[in-house]
């Protein structure tokens, strides 16, 4: 199916308004950093055990103390409870140092923040409790901030994201995504941009389909794309990925991830059953339920 590559001009203007003219400093915004005496350090766990080590170091200024910390909270991909305690605590520390840190800096730290969101949704928590009460209010003030990072850091930098890699776009895409928008999306279509492939599991017969590769024309002839999404988004609903983050890629310039969306969304004929379903519930089928 030939996609309309019509350019959505209103979306593209609602997107603008959002990410390249933010009406709040990420700055006034305050953030409780959580107690490192705190006994909800017992209770929201991380990966390894040494969360609120690392996190001393963090706040400490050590070098490689920001990986470990994302590490902490999204080891494997995984959820981690610590992620309601050190997520606020890397976002402030992002904040301080945004305007002395170069841009390089800045996107890779932005993308880390955004993969380890990627790992809070409701089937990759597995039974795992939200954090209660003022924890829950201060993580989630902990993400608007962070959004407020993302925008000014696109408001400021537009341009010079056309010079990075493909794989550096789509993870920074993929950080947005899960900042802004629907984090089971983020984490499914991280893994698209990181092996440029795909896994999808049939849900009525159990036929699985491992690796069709994204550069392979003929690998993807399987799946009906799905067609561009119309130029009709609200500008407020960014749970529904197909209809604004298409424009959000194209607005930015990353390319890569553009053409693989219209695969995500799209359509695969199961060549056991015959079976037809969006790929999107087929990768999930793979990861969560085959």
């Amino acid at each position: 199916m030939k996609q309309d590559q019509r350019q959505n001009t209103k979306n593209l203007e609602k997107l603008k308004g959002i990410f390249m003219q933010p009406a709040q400093d990420p700055d006034s915004i305050t953030l409780s950093l959580e107690a490192l005496d705190s006994s909800n350090w017992e209770k929201y766990k991380g990966a390894g055990g040494n969360t609120k080590v690392w996190v001393q170091k963090l706040m400490a200024g050590e070098e490689g103390a920001f990986d470990e910390c994302c590490e902490e909270i999204a080891h494997q991909t995984s959820f981690w409870p610590a992620i309601y305690l050190v997520f606020p605590y890397l976002v402030e520390k992002l904040s301080r140092d945004f305007d002395q840190i170069s841009f390089d800096s800045r996107i890779m730290k932005l993308s880390m923040l955004g993969t380890c969101l990627a790992t809070d949704f409701d089937i990759n928590r597995e039974g795992e409790q939200e954090a209660d009460g003022a924890v829950m209010e201060n993580y989630q003030l902990g993400i608007r901030k962070f959004q407020l990072l993302i925008k000014k850091f696109l408001a400021g930098k537009a341009k010079p994201l056309g010079r990075v890699d493909s794989t550096t776009k789509g993870m920074f895409a993929v950080g947005v995504l899960a900042a802004f928008g629907n984090r089971e999306d983020a984490a499914f279509l991280m893994d698209m941009v990181l092996d440029e492939s795909v896994t999808v599991a049939c849900d009525k017969c159990e036929y699985c389909d491992e690796g069709l590769e994204l550069a392979d024309k003929k690998a993807l002839s399987v799946i009906n794309p799905r067609e561009k999404a119309p130029d009709d988004w609200n500008g407020e609903d960014f749970e529904d990925t197909y209809r604004w983050f298409g424009d959000f890629l194209e607005l930015f310039g990353i390319k890569g991830m553009a053409k693989y969306l219209p695969y995500y969304f799209g359509t695969y004929r199961c060549p056991e059953c015959g079976r037809e379903a969006v790929v999107r519930d087929l990768i999930k089928v793979f990861r969560f339920e085959s």
